[in-house]
C-alpha cells in the first residue's frame, strides 16, 4: 500500500517513529477554546499496516493567577495529510489522550499520557499536533502557563 509521501508499507514493516517538542514558555494563557500555540508543536507520521499508533503527549503546566483557579489542558489533534489543512481524524480532548494541571498549583507540574490510536489507514500520512486551553476563567488575573510541550507517535506493528 502506498502512502501520500510515496512510502510503501508492507505487513511486517513498521514506519519510523515521529516526534516534536518545544520548550518555549507560553505564559498567561486564558483561551477557553483549543489553540495550537506558537510555535506549533506537531509532526507527520505514516500509519503502519496495523493502522495503530502509540501517541505520547507530555507537558509542563502551572496556574499563575493572583487568585489561583486556572487549569491548563494539553491534548493532541490529528489530521489526514501533512498539515492541519487536512481532514481532522481526532479532535483535541483531554479526557482520553491529554494532560492537565491541578487547579491552584503555582509550581510547574510535568506529566505525560500514553494512548493507543486505532483505525488509521495503513500507508496514509497523518499530521499530529498539540492543542491547549485554559478552564473558563472568571477573573482575568487567573491565567496558566506551559513550560514545555512534546508529542511522540510510535507505529504499533
Amino acid at each position: 500500500m502506498s502512502g501520500v509521501d510515496g512510502q510503501i508499507v508492507r505487513a511486517g514493516e513498521t514506519p519510523p517513529s515521529a516526534s516534536d517538542a518545544d520548550d518555549t514558555v507560553l505564559a498567561q494563557i486564558t483561551n477557553d477554546v483549543y489553540l495550537p500555540g506558537i510555535p506549533e508543536v506537531g509532526t507527520t507520521f505514516v500509519a503502519p499496516a496495523s493502522g495503530r499508533v502509540r501517541m505520547t503527549v507530555s507537558a509542563g503546566l502551572r496556574d499563575n493567577g493572583t487568585a489561583p483557579r486556572a487549569r491548563i489542558f494539553v491534548s493532541p489533534q490529528v489530521f489526514r495529510g501533512t498539515s492541519a489543512a487536512g481532514v481532522e481524524v481526532l479532535a483535541p480532548s483531554v479526557t482520553f489522550r491529554g494532560v492537565a494541571s491541578n487547579r491552584e498549583n503555582v509550581e510547574f507540574q510535568y506529566g505525560s499520557r500514553v494512548a493507543l490510536m486505532t483505525g488509521l489507514t495503513p500507508g496514509e500520512t497523518y499530521y499530529a499536533r498539540l492543542m491547549h486551553l485554559a478552564t473558563p476563567i472568571a477573573d482575568p488575573s487567573d491565567t496558566a502557563d506551559i513550560a514545555v510541550r512534546d508529542i511522540t507517535v510510535i507505529p504499533v506493528p
